[in-house]
């Protein structure tokens, strides 16, 4: 009578635990995520025309830090105007999709973007590759991609990290990593990782 009552009680858990599933969030939608990008994010984030140069590519961004970078907007922990009143317009189910759709994207290639010496090592001494993956293209723990992103948005990125007005992971703000970067350092950093692929 016990086995049977463990039985029932199993058979039940198990049910709910399909309803729940199929009612759940459904799984994400690369092309619906495409459809909304054409629609909403492409026209800023996938451009290289020097009006957009410190707004990011999105394209080969691991879907963490993507969904990571949406909340933080959506919280106001960022405050870009335009970004602050999309994220309040898209869905969880959205930011899946558009997250979907841009991690199996590669940035364009950089127009300009040539690594240098400096750059390299410079990456190599701050430890990069410890929190952004070995290739620097970010980790599905929710590392940033560096690897391809444009010059000038990595360069304003990092001077903020370095003054302590955008947080950088999870290091103290004003990150001291960066405090004694100059800003040619940074600059040369910024170079050499929008010159890998």
């Amino acid at each position: 009578m016990i086995a049977d009552r463990a039985r029932q009680a199993a058979a039940a858990a198990a049910l709910v635990g399909c309803l729940l599933a199929a009612h759940g969030t459904a799984a994400a939608d690369a092309a619906a995520g495409a459809r909304l990008s054409a629609a909403r994010c492409a026209s800023c984030h996938s451009s290289t025309e020097t009006i957009h140069s410190t707004v990011p590519l999105l394209e080969g961004q691991p879907k963490a830090y993507f969904i990571a970078q949406w909340r933080a907007f959506r919280e106001r922990k960022r405050t870009a105007p335009v970004m602050v009143n999309l994220a309040g317009e898209l869905s969880e189910k959205d930011v899946a999709d558009l997250a979907e759709h841009y991690a199996a994207l590669a940035p364009p290639p950089a127009a300009l973007a040539s690594g240098s010496d400096t750059g390299r090592a410079l990456a190599d001494r701050l430890r990069c590759a410890a929190c952004h993956g070995s290739a620097l293209r970010g980790t599905h723990a929710g590392a940033a991609r560096l690897a391809g992103q444009k010059v000038q948005y990595t360069t304003w990125s990092l001077q903020l990290m370095r003054s302590g007005t955008r947080s950088h992971g999870t290091a103290a703000k004003p990150d001291p990593l960066l405090a004694d970067l100059s800003n040619a350092e940074i600059e040369s950093l910024a170079a050499h990782l929008a010159s890998l692929r």
